[in-house]
């Protein structure tokens, strides 16, 4: 989809791990150990990995010979007994490497364990209670020896009985290497770095000559411009100056809304407030329209769990950027830290990442007079007649708890720097959405903030970034170009044919509910026999960019002025989507996307030509290697349209309740044991699961689980090694740890740990197909498990 397209359906959405040994399902108790008690679970815990060690080995006692077995425990005993009963610890490779604690040198550490304490210290398994200090003389309880286990278990990654994810995929997790530019490897990364690679080839076909369709001509200027740094960087802040003075020389509220009217009109973008399009949730046939304001750039929780690293990052980065504008160090540092302090407020009045996908959290309308009352002093009927729609009484706010924190800005007698606090954000979003277009210092400032904040390592060559702006734009035309060169009707008719064997035991599983009515069941079957397939590509590919003059710099044009054609037009698009109304058929991502969605409002699953190749999908694998890899995903899209979410909505995508009392309170105490299933799972060291955020896509993998599970048992000889093994290997990522603590508050998915082995936990197949008992980590005990699709 281009990217004209993604502003008339900016709101729409979709969906692109005697016994205190570790115990999967149940919470670690928290009970104080002796020292006996620990030498004894860890003898058994590592009898496994360091067969002929003894309980003599682990616990040797005090000079002379006592052992004082019944003494509690402290930390730095049992992580000496830890490094005894497995022989020492690996040295982390790779993901573990990444994601680990960073070693530490501690203060405290007594002199007799210094020696043996060496190994684990730089495992990347403990963390000190501060920077220096380990604390080595608390008491450990049986909840925190069963972590320290479980970190071991991933360190090793030997034994597919107590951290199968770890094992499936320890050689490419410790071989794993990030590429310059990326965030992550893995599955989904690699095969992205890939296609990016085969994209870029087709622009620089292009580019030598064989460019013959005006879109295609339009691909090559833009990406010349793009690349024409000495030009971007003679003409520096030139482009964005006038709205800078503007800026500058505002009185009032009044004068400031005047600028970012002005701006809007040029290049169709808002700096402050404005209006767009959505698709209206209870009727999809049609859109609603939408009214919003600033969002926090690190989104709600990225604020309150922010290392001092990362806000000193981020405050390095809006300096970087006021001062490229034109503002002192003085007073950009001032403004640097004005912003965090209102971005936190911004947050903590936000909706979650999961709550913004709920249509009873952000079906919120509005009267444009109630919304003239939260901002009296804009006018924001001129804001409105900017944009060329129809004005109604009917208008979304998605976040209004965001949106009066927001207001409340604008009141100078609730802020009274208020006035210069709406300049700071201007500035910062002028910068931020146009940086890119002008001179190089404003990507080399996003390159160092994505280093520091994310742990990337690395930059994407100038040829490498300019590619993939393009390919962001112009999609549609590159996309067909890719289909042509990538993409086999064989494929598209094999997954097709996939996808329909996938629904028709879903179907069957839908019939066969216990914990569902009849009259629900019917509403379900009519919902998954009317989803829309969407695979490999559209039928129709969009030709909107030819309304849209792309000049090149001789002619007088540059990437900035580019960039601002297309937001100009795309103002244009919006006044004919809202006439129009919702083409189903509009596709929610690109051909080459490595992704794959479900949108509720279309009751649709897309799956492009990006994500139908190696190593998700190949012709030549086995019937379990694919099933367990684009089936998973398959399986998992369908499953989606009966989350916690996608439950909302009926069968033409409305929300609409066709759920029985009964049933849905079944369901939503079904989906309460999901959130207890994952909520406090470890994805690295210290880095845990947020059930209620992963709620949705938990509920998607387990759905899909139990369709792969039975599929499998339809065959001759059913092979749930294989398919399981399969479905841990597509789920292999790697990212820095600065990445995980980010993403552990931001993104809807649980880690790919999980996604590739607790998921697993919950069926009996599992445990048979590698003689898994309850002796072993990997055991999630029965009435902790959860199927609810």
């Amino acid at each position: 989809m281009s990217w004209l397209k993604r502003t008339a359906v900016a709101g729409m959405t979709a969906v692109m791990l005697l016994s205190c040994l570790p115990v999967a399902g149940a919470a670690p108790s928290e009970q104080n150990l002796t020292r006996g008690e620990t030498a004894a679970i860890l003898l058994e815990a590592a009898k496994d990995y360091n067969e002929d060690v003894t309980y003599g080995d682990i616990l040797k006692g005090y000079p002379g010979g006592d052992l004082r077995e019944e003494e509690a425990v402290t930390r730095v005993q049992a992580l000496v007994m830890l490094q005894r009963a497995f022989d020492g610890l690996p040295e982390p490779k790779g993901d573990n490497a990444r994601s680990g604690y960073s070693a530490a040198n501690f203060v405290d550490v007594p002199e007799w364990a210094q020696k043996e304490l060496a190994g684990v210290l730089t495992s990347g398994i403990v963390a000190g209670t501060s920077a220096t200090t380990l604390s080595p003389e608390e008491t450990l309880t049986s909840g925190q020896l069963d972590l320290f286990l479980r970190r071991t278990y991933a360190l090793e990654g030997s034994n597919l009985k107590d951290d199968f994810y770890a094992t499936v995929n320890k050689a490419a997790l410790d071989s794993s290497e990030i590429q310059p530019g990326y965030l992550g490897a893995g599955s989904f990364y690699d095969l992205s770095a890939s296609v990016d690679k085969e994209v870029a080839g087709i622009i620089q076909e292009l580019v030598n000559g064989g460019a013959k369709t005006d879109g295609e001509k339009k691909i090559v200027t833009f990406y010349q411009n793009i690349l024409n740094q000495e030009a971007r960087n003679q003409a520096g802040i030139a482009p964005i100056k006038p709205y800078l003075e503007a800026i500058d020389q505002a009185q009032s509220v009044e004068e400031l809304m005047a600028v970012q009217n002005k701006l809007y009109e040029d290049t169709g973008s808002t700096l402050l407030l404005g209006f767009n399009l959505n698709i209206d949730a209870k009727d999809s046939t049609s859109y609603i329209l939408l009214f919003d304001g600033v969002t926090p750039s690190l989104g709600q929780g990225g604020y309150s769990v922010a290392t001092p690293e990362q806000k000193a990052a981020y405050q390095t980065y809006l300096r970087t950027l006021l001062t490229l504008v034109g503002q002192s160090e003085l007073a950009a540092s001032a403004a640097a830290d004005t912003v965090w302090r209102i971005d936190a407020k911004l947050a903590a009045a936000s909706l979650t990442n999961q709550e913004l996908a709920d249509v009873d959290k952000t079906y919120n309308l509005y009267t444009m007079e109630q919304l003239q009352g939260m901002f009296p002093n804009v006018d924001l009927k001129a804001v409105f007649d900017l944009t060329g729609l129809k004005q109604t009484d009917r208008i979304q706010v998605m976040d209004p708890g965001r949106l009066q924190a927001w207001a409340e800005i604008f009141d100078p007698a609730k802020t009274p720097d208020s006035l210069e606090i709406l300049k700071t954000y201007c500035r910062v979003s002028l910068a931020g959405s146009f940086g890119t277009a002008l001179n190089e210092e404003f990507t080399e400032a996003g390159n160092k903030f994505q280093e520091a904040y994310m742990g990337a390592s690395g930059q994407l060559s100038e040829e490498e970034l300019a590619a993939q702006y393009v390919q962001s734009v112009m999609s549609d035309y590159l996309g067909k170009a890719y289909v042509d060169r990538y993409f086999s009707a064989e494929a598209k008719a094999d997954v097709e044919q996939m996808v329909q064997d996938i629904l028709a035991v879903y179907r069957d599983r839908l019939q066969n509910l216990t914990w569902m009515s009849q009259a629900t069941k019917e509403k379900a079957i009519q919902k998954l026999n009317r989803m829309q397939v969407n695979i490999g590509y559209p039928d129709a590919w969009d030709d909107s960019l030819n309304e849209v003059e792309i000049l090149s710099v001789d002619q007088g044009g540059s990437f900035y002025d580019n960039l601002a054609a297309m937001g100009k037009y795309s103002v244009n698009l919006l006044q004919e989507y809202q006439e129009k109304g919702v083409d189903k058929n509009l596709w929610p991502m690109t051909t080459y996307t490595v992704n794959a969605g479900y949108m509720f409002s279309a009751n649709s699953i897309t799956f492009p030509a990006g994500i139908l190749q190696a190593p998700f999908y190949d012709l030549d694998d086995s019937y379990e290697e694919n099933l367990g890899k684009i089936g998973y995903v398959i399986a998992h899209e369908i499953s989606h349209a009966f989350d916690n979410n996608g439950a909302k909505y009926d069968e033409n995508g409305n929300a609409a309740d066709w759920w029985t009392a009964e049933d849905y309170a079944a369901f939503q105490a079904l989906c309460a044991k999901a959130v207890a299933l994952y909520d406090g799972r470890e994805a690295a060291p210290g880095i845990t699961c947020n059930g209620a955020l992963t709620l949705s896509e938990n509920i998607a993998d387990l759905g899909a689980a139990a369709c792969l599970t039975e599929i499998e048992s339809k065959q001759e000889t059913p092979d749930y090694a294989a398919l399981y093994t399969a479905m841990a290997e597509i789920w292999y990522t790697s990212y820095p740890r600065e990445t995980r603590l980010y993403l552990s508050q931001a993104d809807v998915h649980a880690p790919d740990k999980l996604r590739g082995s607790l998921v697993l936990q919950n069926f009996p197949e599992f445990y048979q197909a590698f003689g898994i008992t309850e002796e072993d980590a990997m055991w999630l005990p029965p009435e902790n498990r959860v199927q609810i699709w």
